[in-house]
C-alpha cells in the first residue's frame, strides 16, 4: 500500500516539473454538433470564429485531431464570447469515443464575455455524459472538442493560443522507489506502468 501512495504521488509531483504545452492547430478544425444542430466555422490570423445553431437543449461546435496524447493535465485556450449566458465545453475524446471535461461540463466558461479572456484553464478528468468503465488518463485522447451548450439558439464564439498541457511522459515513474526501472506502455489505448514484474495504470493501481 505505501508503494503505491508513493508511486501514485510521484506521478503527480512531476506534473509541474515536466509541463509540456503542445499547441493545437485551429485551422484543422471539423464540425461537432448534436441532431438538428450544426456549426460553421472560420480560421484568419490565428482566431477560430464557431457559428453554432442549437435546438433542444443539445450542443454545437468543433473538434481538432490529437496524436493520441497521453497524460493530459489541462486544456488551455483564450476566448472570445458573444455576450450570450451561454456555456461553452471544452473537452477531450480519448480512442474509446468516450468526452472528458472539467467537472463533466458544469464548471464549463460562460460566453458573457466580448472581450477576449486570455489563458482559461480547464482540467478534463470528469466523464461526460454516459460514464466508462475507466478512471480518466488510461486511455489515450485523440480529439479536443468546443461545443455551445443551451436550450435553443445561435450565437458565435472565438477561440485562440489553444494548448494541451501534458505532464511530460515516463519521468514521473523513474522517481518511484524500486529495486528496477519502470517503463510506460500504451496498449489498446490504455497507459500502462511496467515495474518489478508488475503492471500498473496510470494511477498506480496493479493490473492482473
Amino acid at each position: 500500500m505505501k508503494k503505491t501512495i508513493l508511486f501514485v504521488a510521484a506521478l503527480f509531483a512531476a506534473v509541474m516539473v515536466n509541463a509540456k504545452e503542445i499547441s493545437v492547430d485551429l485551422s484543422k478544425a471539423t464540425e461537432m454538433s448534436y441532431d438538428n444542430c450544426s456549426a460553421t466555422f472560420a480560421y484568419a490570423d490565428d482566431v477560430l470564429t464557431i457559428n453554432y445553431n442549437v435546438t433542444g437543449w443539445a450542443w454545437a461546435g468543433i473538434e481538432i485531431d490529437l496524436d493520441n496524447l497521453t497524460d493530459v493535465v489541462s486544456i488551455d485556450f483564450d476566448l472570445k464570447g458573444n455576450g450570450n449566458e451561454v456555456a461553452m465545453i471544452p473537452y477531450l475524446r480519448d480512442v474509446e469515443g468516450n468526452r472528458w471535461a472539467q467537472n463533466a461540463g458544469e464548471e464549463a466558461p460562460v460566453l458573457t464575455e466580448t472581450d477576449w479572456i486570455d489563458a482559461i484553464s480547464q482540467k478534463p478528468d470528469k466523464a461526460m455524459w454516459d460514464a466508462p468503465a475507466y478512471p480518466y488518463g488510461e486511455k489515450a485522447f485523440n480529439k479536443v472538442g468546443f461545443i455551445a451548450n443551451l436550450s435553443e439558439g445561435t450565437g458565435t464564439f472565438q477561440l485562440r493560443n489553444v494548448k494541451i498541457v501534458t505532464a511530460g511522459g515516463a519521468t514521473a515513474v523513474e522517481n518511484v522507489e524500486s529495486q528496477t526501472k519502470a517503463v510506460k506502455v500504451v496498449r489498446n489505448g490504455q497507459i500502462l506502468i511496467l515495474r518489478d514484474g508488475k503492471t500498473f495504470n496510470a494511477l498506480g493501481a496493479e493490473v492482473k
